[in-house]
């Protein structure tokens, strides 16, 4: 038996599609996670959010980015100020 994917198991906990949708907020519609369900994963933009609202790693949610690779990018991109990255140039 084939394990459920983190969208499957993101349903499953929240008891529907539309549930889920409204616990993750930001705008996500029963619509999105019904694509989500069909595609097998949640889209990179949404699964952050997905993953606060379950507590479903994020690597399982979407296994196509390199999250740590984003990670990485996000925490050097808070310290750095802003006139180091073209800010007023």
């Amino acid at each position: 038996m084939q394990q459920p994917t983190g969208i499957e198991l993101a349903v499953t906990m929240k008891g529907s599609p539309a549930k889920l949708a409204e616990a993750v907020g930001n705008g996500v519609l029963r619509q999105h996670v019904e694509y989500w369900l069909k595609a097998g994963i949640v889209s990179a933009d949404q699964a952050p959010y997905v993953s606060a609202a379950t507590g479903i790693p994020i690597e399982k949610l979407n296994s196509k980015v390199n999250w740590a690779l984003a990670r990485k990018i996000r925490a050097k991109a808070a310290a750095e100020p802003k006139a180091a990255i073209g800010e007023g140039a």
